[in-house]
């Protein structure tokens, strides 16, 4: 019986975690068709997103594709939400450039090891709560500050100049406006239409079929509202195909007036494991020298990551269908797996997730035919990519990140909480001047400094009751449990309870309903302010409580033995007088 319930318990948790085996028997024809529908728009438009994520990066242009297929692929057995495509995203770009960018690539993939080795272990030691402590308005400063900073990092591109190392963005925005002068007037053009071109495009969809207020539309209208709609997801391809198409018109007649990407490395990549120690200059780096070389980017990447994926999870599920936890070592196994096919650090996309659930994905099985659709890019399309434009894919990459920078929470925060608005534009802030990594650790930690605050100066009512007999007293009402910080604020509250009604005889009594936890620092402080002589202590708001407690009190004394809720009766001996 015990060795039957053992396997049972062993099937369950490998169903969990190998969620392919949940819904694949209950797989249909037309989840499958709805799948590769959702499978190709997907692809479409990951494909042109990849190349330039990895020029976000500072990568060659495979490397945004090797980084699009074998997550997906996993994501198809370990997933759990079918809207999300794994493969490179803008902040996870951003994120390498900053800490790879003057070492190779072999740092680049020890880092995407590395990073999904860390969330492979927050998912085992259900640590996904950590990422509760990220709070809304740290999370969209430091969205709309990557936006920002990825937004001036493409003008260079944009603009046709050459390529030029930064170090930040205030560095960034310095040698833009000193090498201004070299712009480069086709490309500049070209850049600014395909801004101009995409906008309008990422609008077709919202274009009205049919008379005002028609709300059956004929066959006719839903084929036409329906190439609208795939027009409009598919812009990025579009825009790169015909930007390509007039790269290559050009260069058949002579030198093309545009910077073109160049060539890229046809082929799939060989599977290998990351290099755990290298050789430069005729010195061994080992493994421990990577990591320092790497720094903080071990840490900050797979938080972003899992940040990034429970967001898209909370914002396509809800109920009890949410597995952060197999989230979490998905993504692991994602970035652990990738590595050894050279891929950068992966997460899930919003974008891409927003298309596929607006192109009718049913089940994770999207992944599969997204993931074969750059295998084939890879393996046939590699050398017409030489002909797509740097400012082309600029373009790109600006219209995706435009629409992230937050502006209408600062007006709510404004009107609603200074608090949050100043940790928005802290962290903003921070971002913009210090780098990403060191402004979201600012953000994180002074919110933390406002949640310690919030402890250790907690909310105190403090209401005049009388008894049925008439007898005046103080009644102080804790909000939340009183923890060591707040100990001796409590106890100043106390000792001015009865002053500040008017009498300082009064009675002081303690509700203790809500105190939900105590430590021995509290418990000592609490002992030695209850001996004070208007100070006694119950637990309950009933009227016959406190009528029972004043019976108990002598004549001229107003302190009775110390009582509390159920869950801290240990503690009731040691506080008694």
């Amino acid at each position: 019986m015990k060795n039957k319930s053992l396997l049972i318990r062993i099937k369950g948790r490998f169903f969990r975690h190998v969620n392919i085996l949940n819904w694949l028997p209950r797989y249909t024809k037309e989840d499958g068709i709805g799948d590769i529908i959702a499978g190709i728009t997907v692809g479409l438009t990951m494909m042109p997103q990849s190349i330039a994520y990895a020029s976000l990066a500072g990568l060659s242009p495979q490397f945004g594709l090797y980084s699009a297929f074998f997550g997906s692929y996993l994501y198809v057995v370990f997933g759990t939400i079918k809207e999300v495509s794994i493969g490179p995203t803008a902040v996870m770009s951003l994120l390498t450039y900053e800490f790879v960018h003057d070492l190779g690539i072999e740092y680049m993939v020890l880092l995407t090891f590395l990073s999904g080795c860390v969330e492979l272990v927050m998912g085992l030691l259900n640590l996904g709560f950590l990422i509760d402590f990220i709070s809304t308005p740290v999370t969209s400063g430091f969205t709309s500050a990557y936006s920002i900073i990825i937004i001036v990092s493409q003008l260079k591109s944009l603009f046709g100049l050459r390529k030029f190392k930064t170090k930040g963005f205030i560095d960034n925005i310095s040698k833009l406006v000193t090498h201004l002068h070299e712009t480069k007037i086709w490309d500049t053009v070209l850049g600014i239409s395909c801004i101009i071109f995409l906008l309008i495009l990422r609008k077709v969809k919202d274009i009205r079929v049919g008379y005002p207020g028609e709300r059956n539309l004929s066959k006719h209208q839903q084929k036409i509202k329906k190439s609208l709609w795939f027009i409009s997801i598919s812009r990025n391809t579009i825009i790169v195909l015909i930007s390509a198409l007039l790269a290559f018109c050009f260069e058949m007649v002579g030198p093309s007036p545009f910077i073109l990407s160049g060539t890229i490395e046809s082929g799939l990549p060989p599977f290998s494991l990351p290099f755990f120690s290298i050789q430069e200059n005729n010195t061994t780096v080992t493994f421990p020298e990577m990591c320092l070389e790497l720094g903080l980017g071990i840490i900050v990447i797979p938080v972003v990551a899992i940040l990034a994926n429970v967001a898209i999870a909370k914002a396509f599920v809800t109920g009890p269908s949410l597995d952060a936890t197999q989230e979490m070592l998905t993504l692991g196994v994602c970035n652990m797996f990738g590595s050894c096919v050279r891929s950068m650090p992966t997460c899930g996309a919003f974008t891409r997730s927003a298309v596929s659930n607006a192109s009718g994905a049913r089940t994770p099985m999207v992944g599969l035919y997204s993931g074969t659709l750059i295998v084939l890019a890879l393996s046939l399309l590699t050398p017409y990519f030489y002909y797509i434009p740097r400012s082309t894919l600029a373009a790109v990459l600006i219209s995706a990140v435009a629409f992230m920078i937050d502006w209408k929470i600062l007006k709510t925060l404004w009107r609603c909480n200074k608090r949050d608005l100043f940790l928005m534009v802290l962290t903003f802030m921070s971002c913009l001047l210090l780098g990403v990594e060191v402004g979201l650790l600012i953000g994180v930690i002074t919110n933390m400094i406002f949640l310690l605050y919030l402890w250790a100066r907690p909310t105190i009512n403090i209401i005049t009751c009388k008894t049925p007999a008439g007898s005046k007293y103080a009644m102080l009402i804790p909000d939340i449990g009183i923890m060591y910080p707040a100990v001796h604020y409590f106890c100043r509250t106390v000792n001015k309870a009865g002053m500040i009604q008017g009498n300082s005889s009064l009675p002081v009594v303690i509700n203790c309903t809500y105190i939900k936890g105590l430590d021995y620092t509290t418990a000592l402080v609490i002992s030695q302010c209850h001996k004070q002589e208007n100070v006694l202590s119950i637990t309950g708001i009933m009227e016959e409580h406190v009528t029972s407690i004043f019976r108990e009190i002598p004549p001229n004394c107003c302190r009775c033995p110390l009582r509390l809720p159920h869950k801290q009766g240990s503690w009731s001996k040691f506080l008694s007088p």
